[in-house]
């Protein structure tokens, strides 16, 4: 299909064309892909020098690079498209473009229900005559030359004999044009090359049946689609994916929740830890202030305890304070503010957010085995209450 913007042209079962809008070609095509000729007016072919790159989209951005000192417009603003690999001398052939347009382009043919496949500047509907022969089309004022496999370019017929002078002379021209185009030779034959080239004329009935005839012929396998980087046409991986994105981000966003929910969780875990742990050592500095170095506080209380003691049984202080960690830690709302071993006891002044404290602490040490709760006052008022207790072991 040609599109040049406004209107679109096609070719029926018959290969007869017609033309119409983009939602007539997309009725149409009834679903089928589709490949886009374009003006090459706009569109840049030339060649750039690349690095032995692989990946694609490194691949242009080296070619943006490049090219940028070579272009009037912001290398931001425009399109790159690379020829699959460079050719014998080592550079590669490269389409440069107004990113807008092509962008244009492709939402008007997705709106219109058109499935495009590849987007093609149109000289790369002219045949490709081989080496050092040119394939001409003269379309109304328009003429597309092809000059090469992957090099031509598109101009009004003022601008041709102007732009064509500047390429390399070809030894043949073959020429596309109406049978009333009078003017068609004689625009060829104002080439200055030194050799003038052989010009083989082939004629059609007018400027629709050309048109038709190249669109019948577009070289789709060799040419550069502009399909590429940015705009290239989604797999049907990606297509199939399209509809499910919002519900996967959904999903992605609450485990990101939960994740945040549970690493909260595990440092409050940690935080509540590092307190008992604390509340443990200044106990123990409390009941043996002579130790001052602490490397292992279990092993370290139960060896104080035996030598005060004199008992090498199981009994002592470290029974009771494990028992104190596990109910306040179980409480919750509880904090120990000091505690002191003496006598077999141990002394503890907490701290309780409610009545409901003294509740949750009693019925912890009830569901302990080997420790007993005795509490001496408790305070309330409005902001807590205050708990003075003592924690003994349980006779055998």
């Amino acid at each position: 299909m040609y599109f040049d913007g406004e209107q679109a042209a096609w070719l029926n079962a018959a290969e007869e064309l017609v033309r119409g809008t983009l939602r007539d070609a997309a009725t149409a095509a009834d679903g089928r892909e589709t490949t886009v000729l374009m003006p090459g007016e706009d569109i840049l072919l030339t060649r750039v020098a690349l690095p032995p790159i692989r990946q694609a989209r490194r691949r242009l951005q080296a070619a943006s690079f490049a090219l940028e000192d070579r272009l009037v417009s912001r290398v931001d603003d425009l399109h790159f498209a690379l020829a699959p690999r460079a050719e014998a001398d080592g550079e590669t052939p490269v389409l440069v473009v107004e990113r807008a347009l092509v962008q244009s382009t492709l939402d008007a043919c997705r709106d219109a229900g058109l499935d495009v496949v590849q987007l093609l500047p149109d000289m790369f509907a002219l045949p490709d005559t081989g080496a050092e022969s040119w394939s001409v089309a003269m379309i109304g004022d328009r003429v597309i030359t092809r000059t090469d496999t992957l090099h031509g370019f598109a101009c009004e017929r003022g601008l041709w004999p102007t732009l064509a002078g500047g390429c390399t002379p070809p030894e043949h021209v073959v020429l596309h044009a109406s049978d009333n185009d009078s003017q068609a030779r004689a625009l060829v034959d104002e080439l200055r090359f030194e050799s003038a080239p052989d010009i083989e004329q082939v004629g059609h009935p007018d400027p629709d049946a050309l048109l038709a005839r190249l669109l019948a012929h577009a070289d789709t396998q060799r040419a550069i689609n502009l399909r590429q980087g940015t705009f290239a046409r989604a797999s049907a991986m990606q297509a199939w994916w399209q509809p499910f994105k919002l519900t996967a981000g959904l999903a992605a966003a609450w485990l990101l929740v939960a994740l945040a929910a549970r690493g909260i969780e595990s440092w409050q875990l940690h935080q509540r830890i590092d307190s008992l742990e604390a509340q443990s050592e200044t106990a123990f500095r409390e009941a043996f202030p002579n130790v001052r170095t602490i490397n292992d506080l279990r092993v370290q209380a139960e060896q104080n305890i035996r030598a005060l003691r004199g008992s090498g049984g199981s009994g002592g202080m470290f029974p009771l304070l494990q028992a104190t960690a596990e109910v306040t830690g179980q409480a919750g709302d509880l904090t120990i503010q000091s505690m002191q071993y003496r006598d077999g006891a141990l002394y503890l002044s907490l701290r309780g957010d409610s009545v409901q404290s003294l509740e949750a602490l009693r019925a912890g040490f009830a569901r302990q085995r080997g420790a007993a709760l005795n509490v001496e006052s408790a305070d309330a008022a409005a902001d807590g209450v205050q708990i003075r207790a003592s924690v003994t072991g349980e006779p055998a």
